[in-house]
């Protein structure tokens, strides 16, 4: 990508404070609490939970969000800072950093946002006087790059959702049946080149692009799993599946939402990214994918299981079944010469059952 992508620069609290909603994508409303982890002085990433009605006890209720929260930075993080929003902004926030104290064993900080105005709370001194955030770094952003975060969850939420029917993206039937009669590797090669490009590429994925890379999801869970390992380390990647779920056509948008959601997860991207995505799989590798963002759970895991090597194996294996099966065709059609013959094509192995990377993808698909 572009290396003259704007950027925001945070030289006080005020600017860090209003950068929170560029970070998580939404602008937190009063019953949430903002948590953001960091190494050192570096920002690592952020969680935001929502306070509702009846989640009992105080202290009790944020030493288990601490905890989840806690796992899901692993040691990433070595510092967190709690900032409450709303009228019980500061009494939450306070609670937050007594339970990330507690459980890291190091002194955590926290804020409190109420009406775009900013406090500070210090063990010696107490809540500070507030700061206005209407003139912020995040602001300064907003103008510069015209990204504005999204009014509340629910808004970005929506940003999330399958694009019009009559906006999906599909292939030439020449190209699909081209696409279909490839061995499962070389579908792959060219799903994987189009998603390169286009993460390289300003202006993202074309349609051609969007429906290869989602044919191909939808050929072969081994594709799928190539694609995966594609995309570790490699945010932009991530988002750009995301891209093709929303654009593929509506037969294939389940498979593309197993790869999707679990290519946020890996990344480390938005629990509501993933949230959104996955409620379109009926697969596991989303639902789980879903369920561990939602517990907290570090990917670290999933990602130190994840072997390209095998995984190329995997495909290769796949390829042979494919020739074993061209070969049958073939065959079958040689032998047939009799118009009222069957000649029943052998299955192939579009749902061809096999083991991932690690123990997310041992499962019924």
């Amino acid at each position: 990508m572009a290396d003259d992508k704007p950027t925001m620069r945070i030289t006080t609290p005020a600017d860090l404070a209003g950068a929170v909603p560029h970070m998580v994508g939404y602008q937190p409303d009063n019953n949430q609490i903002a948590i953001l982890g960091f190494h050192g002085p570096n920002y690592i990433g952020s969680a935001v939970h929502t306070w509702a009605a009846d989640l009992g006890e105080g202290p009790a209720h944020t030493a288990e969000v601490t905890d989840h929260i806690v796992r899901a930075f692993g040691d990433r993080a070595n510092s967190y800072l709690a900032i409450g929003y709303g009228p019980e902004g500061p009494e939450r926030a306070l609670l937050f950093q007594d339970a990330f104290t507690q459980h890291t064993g190091t002194q955590a900080q926290a804020w409190a946002v109420d009406n775009d105005r900013l406090q500070l709370f210090s063990p010696d001194r107490g809540w500070s006087p507030e700061v206005d955030l209407e003139t912020t770094a995040g602001t300064e952003y907003a103008m510069v790059t015209g990204a504005q975060p999204a009014a509340t969850r629910e808004e970005l939420t929506r940003q999330y959702e399958p694009v019009p029917e009559d906006q999906q993206a599909h292939l030439h039937p020449d190209t699909a049946q081209r696409l279909a009669t490839m061995a499962p590797t070389a579908q792959y090669e060219w799903a994987s080149r189009a998603l390169s490009e286009g993460a390289e590429s300003k202006t993202g994925l074309t349609d051609e692009q969007v429906a290869v890379i989602a044919h191909a999801t939808a050929t072969s869970v081994h594709i799928r799993d190539n694609l995966l390992a594609d995309v570790v380390g490699d945010s932009i990647k991530a988002d750009r599946l995301v891209d093709v779920f929303r654009r593929c056509d509506d037969a294939r948008r389940p498979d593309m939402a197993d790869l999707a959601g679990a290519s946020q997860f890996i990344t480390r991207g938005s629990t509501v990214a993933i949230e959104a995505i996955t409620r379109h799989t009926t697969g596991a590798l989303g639902r789980k994918a879903n369920h561990a963002a939602t517990l907290g759970l570090d990917p670290q895991p999933l990602i130190d299981s994840i072997d390209p090597n095998d995984l190329r194996q995997r495909l290769t294996a796949a390829d042979r079944q494919h020739y074993r099966s061209h070969v049958m065709n073939h065959s079958l059609l040689l032998s047939s010469p009799d118009p009222r013959a069957s000649n029943k094509p052998a299955p192939g192995i579009r749902h061809q059952i096999g083991k991932g990377p690690g123990a997310w993808m041992d499962m019924d698909r």
